[in-house]
């Protein structure tokens, strides 16, 4: 709830569409800056994130390691704006989430046999 009340409070605008998708596609088109979660499910951002990465936008994890779709967090931001969101704003609070209050945001469960770093 504090990040949403910064970044409502430095912004023109926090929007929640309620489907992940969506709002990864509205990063893709540039109708939005950026876009964050924690604990989603792969099946909620796989799509969302392969047509975000294809138009240009960064997805990491919260703490900016690259992003699958096994990962519980992640953050995709239009090109030059990471810096400036997860650098400076959510890293920090998303390790304190981590080391203070103990929120896991390990990867789920992959399916045996899965292989994340292809050639």
């Amino acid at each position: 709830m504090e990040s949403f009340k910064h970044f409502t409070d430095c912004t023109r605008g926090v929007r929640r569409l309620g489907a992940a998708a969506v709002d990864l596609c509205h990063v893709a088109l540039g109708i939005v800056d950026a876009y964050w979660e924690y604990n989603l499910s792969p099946w909620d951002v796989a799509a969302g994130v392969l047509i975000a990465q294809e138009a240009g936008a960064l997805v990491t994890t919260l703490d900016g390691k690259p992003y699958s779709v096994f990962d519980r967090s992640m953050i995709a931001v239009t090109p030059g704006l990471q810096g400036a969101i997860l650098d400076s704003y959510l890293a920090p609070r998303t390790r304190r989430l981590v080391e203070e209050e103990g929120v896991d945001l390990g990867r789920w469960k992959m399916p045996e046999g899965v292989i994340l770093d292809l050639p």
